[in-house]
């Protein structure tokens, strides 16, 4: 008699059909899940674009401009960075378009009155009509965009429907393809501003700049300054000005100044400390008894209009100007 295994047969079947079942369940379910995982991957990575954006803003904002004496220009750029640090993103945007993709033609910035020597530096990326209207397009998509997915997604997150899971991943993708156009530009905005200021940080680590900034100090100085001010009272109907007399006003009316000339500006006589300023001629008038007489007046430079007009003492203006066409560094360095 041969044994029957129809009953296990159907027990195998029963079980084969039972599988089934549970893995169409399964797919059913899967199909799903992995389609909001991928949804939620995509929201993760567009948001990280949007926040790649906002910190390179912040970061060519907190960098772009300066200005100020010598030494407020350290608070200055701390109170600046500071400020940017609050801003939201549309406020980012409206600097960085007034700001940065501004004409670089801009007058200069500061007192009237100047107390030292003030110092003003802007950073501009700089294109033809076509360029900045593309720009401003493209920065109001990424503020509308990011604004539709920060605020205005949550309608649309329905994890019950693979459908709209689907639309939404193509509409998060069509999101990155809108405001990668803007992270691409900030990019190299950024890249090539890092290029500018190495550039800068060699010119001022050279000698000729420390020199020239040096003679800036000096022409600003509290010493020279008075010595503009006793010629313009003392000075002969030639403009020419006794420097013994001259001297005699300074040691009254600025001791303090005089007893630090030397550690202070390494001058040990006022009439190398006028030669070294490059602000006076210097005349030696010859005297019967073999001895002469110096004296003094004002060249005609900057400094004296400064003087009399709008300050007591030089500027400097440097304006870097990044062409969008080629991404050529041209620099604007101006002082009066």
């Amino acid at each position: 008699m041969q044994p029957n295994f129809e009953w296990l047969d159907a027990v195998i079947n029963e079980m084969s059909e039972q599988r089934n079942s549970r893995q169409m369940d399964s797919d059913q379910q899967t199909a799903p899940q992995n389609l909001e995982a991928e949804v939620l991957r995509k929201i993760g990575r567009n948001l990280l674009i949007f926040q790649q954006i906002e910190y390179m803003l912040k970061r060519i904002l907190g960098n772009s401009r300066m200005h100020g004496y010598v030494h407020e220009l350290a608070i200055n750029k701390e109170n600046r960075v500071n400020g940017i640090q609050k801003d939201m993103l549309g406020l980012l945007i409206q600097r960085y378009i007034d700001e940065i993709l501004s004409d670089a033609n801009e007058e200069q910035q500061g007192p009237q009155e100047l107390s030292g020597p003030w110092l003003f530096f802007s950073f501009k990326f700089t294109g033809d009509d076509k360029f900045y209207e593309l720009q401003c397009r493209n920065f109001e998509l990424v503020r509308e965009e990011r604004n539709q997915l920060v605020h205005q997604f949550l309608p649309y997150w329905r994890t019950d429907s693979p459908e709209q899971l689907s639309i939404v991943c193509e509409y998060l993708d069509e999101q990155r393809q809108k405001i990668l156009p803007t992270w691409e530009h900030l990019k190299s905005v950024v890249e090539t501003m890092h290029q500018a200021f190495q550039e800068h940080a060699s010119h001022f680590a050279s000698e000729e700049f420390n020199q020239c900034l040096n003679l800036m100090l000096l022409q600003g100085s509290p010493l020279i300054q008075l010595f503009c001010d006793i010629s313009t009272r003392i000075s002969r109907a030639d403009g020419w000005t006794c420097l013994a007399r001259a001297g005699q006003l300074v040691h009254e009316e600025a001791p303090n100044e005089v007893a630090k000339m030397k550690a202070k500006y390494g001058y040990d006589s006022f009439k190398k400390l006028l030669v070294a300023s490059k602000c006076f001629e210097i005349f030696d008038e010859p005297l019967p008894n073999g001895r002469f007489r110096t004296f003094y007046r004002l060249r005609d430079i900057n400094l004296h209009q400064s003087h009399n007009e709008s300050g007591k003492t030089r500027r400097i203006q440097l304006i870097t100007e990044i062409n969008s066409s080629n991404n050529s560094i041209n620099d604007s360095n101006t002082t009066g």
